[in-house]
């Protein structure tokens, strides 16, 4: 080998060595940054000499696809599992001695009346009654308005994921086309890809997503039920959020590109993601709840419903004690009346004289023929009080949609309601936990496979400091034989 040789070799790999050490130095620099991959320096020998020709880095495509799926699924179950701790909060526990639940209420009401019946001319204990069916009206109405809020609070954190999901999006498209560009020119495009890997982690949070890399690294996004997201160009994702909820309420879709992702029985319905979980929560669980209030709330108004008791007894039903905000109109049997938990309240005549409850005439006002006690303002009288305490234990026939039972009494349906609440509440937390897990697990698998390990980057940077030293003492070697022969001549 010539000096001149031995010269461009020693020189060449000082350059490599160097190279590789500049991303060496990027990697120990990144090994704490979330989302970063180790980088590699591709050496490879041109014309006898080594050369660095390119940068790339350590990737696993199933890792990452792993993780996209399990942050979904993740953000999807955390979404439900946080929206039923916040109904729960309307039963609090199931068992009879928590005051908060309706079950516990409706058997407080059961109760006061016993005691009333057992001592009918008692104004104390009628008093007590009326305030036991005060309170359980109340905690109806309360149940509702969490309920209503709960659908608000996921119609408002759509709108918000919305926006977020159209600013990745925007995001994304212009990391894409960086990385393209770089891809084509040969430029160190690292750096863009683990960018887009960090923003298709925090979509997919967002909404369940799929991915195609196609050539030159460009990288098309589909939703997980087939609807383009990123295709050359971000789709447009909107939503019309509603300004207040009621029962009746219907939350609006979700769109992309103007196809609906969101709408119960849509072709294209998303299955995880944040998003997912809060139109499940709105549309779905807390619906359903409402339903299962507004059953209870019926039921209550059936059982205290009062009879026409005239000879004749040619009038219809009415409603007593309860009433849909004061109407004497008693809801059709086995049919949810939407909204009815937020409307119950207690007739105005037996607040004002709560022995009405014993005698009856609470939709009269005291008045026939709706006057159960043959006697009226007979003090010993409790065939109504009776009749009512039996109605509470008594079977009647409930809407099968709203799911807690059809033909069961009513206080075994508050029991039935609040154990289905419960249950949703566990599956979910416990749904979330593993979900959270599972995720857990995808990203330290992803972290391993391509992340920095800073005991190998430390044990390459002795290797690389060796063929540094040993290039630089070969050119020392030449330059040194050089001048002898210089001096020689």
């Amino acid at each position: 080998m010539s000096l001149t040789a031995a010269l461009d070799t020693a020189t060449a790999g000082i350059s490599v060595a160097s190279s590789q050490t500049a991303v060496l130095s990027r990697n120990v620099a990144n090994q704490s940054t979330e989302g970063a991959s180790r980088k590699l320096a591709n050496v490879v020998t041109i014309n006898g000499l080594p050369s660095v020709v390119s940068i790339t880095r350590v990737t696993n495509a199933a890792a990452l696809k792993s993780l996209l799926t399990a942050n979904a699924d993740d953000s999807r179950d955390g979404a439900i599992s946080d929206a039923l701790t916040q109904l729960q909060s309307t039963v609090g526990a199931t068992s009879t001695d928590d005051t908060t639940s309706p079950t516990a209420l409706i058997s407080a009401l059961s109760d006061d009346l016993s005691t009333y019946a057992a001592s009918p001319e008692s104004t104390a204990a009628a008093s007590a009654a009326v305030q036991a069916a005060s309170d359980l009206a109340g905690a109806l109405n309360s149940a509702s308005d969490v309920v209503q809020q709960v659908r608000a609070d996921a119609d408002a954190a759509i709108a918000d994921s919305v926006l977020t999901i159209n600013d990745l999006l925007a995001q994304f498209q212009t990391v894409n086309e960086t990385i393209v560009k770089g891809t084509v020119t040969g430029a160190d495009v690292t750096d863009a890809l683990d960018k887009r890997d960090a923003i298709l982690q925090s979509l997919s949070a967002e909404i369940g997503i799929s991915t195609v890399t196609r050539s030159n690294n460009d990288m098309a996004i589909y939703t997980d039920s087939g609807v383009t997201l990123f295709d050359k160009a971000a789709r447009s994702v909107t939503f019309e959020a509603k300004n207040a909820f009621a029962a009746s309420t219907q939350g609006n879709a979700v769109y992309v590109d103007g196809v609906p992702v969101t709408a119960s029985g849509a072709s294209y319905e998303i299955k995880s993601g944040r998003l997912a979980g809060l139109v499940e929560v709105r549309d779905d669980l807390a619906v359903t709840y409402q339903d299962q209030l507004d059953e209870i709330a019926r039921g209550l108004i059936t059982a205290f419903q009062e009879t026409d008791q005239s000879a004749s007894g040619t009038g219809s039903a009415q409603a007593g004690l309860f009433t849909d905000s004061g109407s004497l109109v008693v809801p059709t049997s086995g049919t949810v009346s939407e909204g009815l938990a937020a409307r119950i309240s207690l007739a105005s005549s037996v607040i004002a004289t709560p022995t009405l409850l014993r005698d009856g005439g609470i939709s009269s006002n005291g008045a026939a023929p709706y006057v159960y006690n043959p006697s009226p303002g007979e003090s010993g009288y409790t065939d109504r009080l009776d009749g009512l305490v039996d109605s509470l234990g008594s079977k009647m026939t409930f809407d099968t949609s709203a799911g807690a039972g059809t033909s069961i009494s009513l206080i075994d349906y508050a029991a039935a309601s609040a154990s289905w609440l419960g249950v949703k509440s566990q599956s979910a937390s416990s749904t979330a936990a593993y979900s959270a897990t599972v995720k857990s697990t995808a990203a330290t698998a992803l972290s391993n496979a391509t992340g920095v390990n800073l005991d190998t980057e430390l044990s390459k940077m002795l290797a690389l400091e060796q063929s540094y030293a040993a290039s630089a003492k070969l050119v020392s070697t030449v330059d040194q034989m050089f001048s002898d022969l210089l001096n020689a001549i």
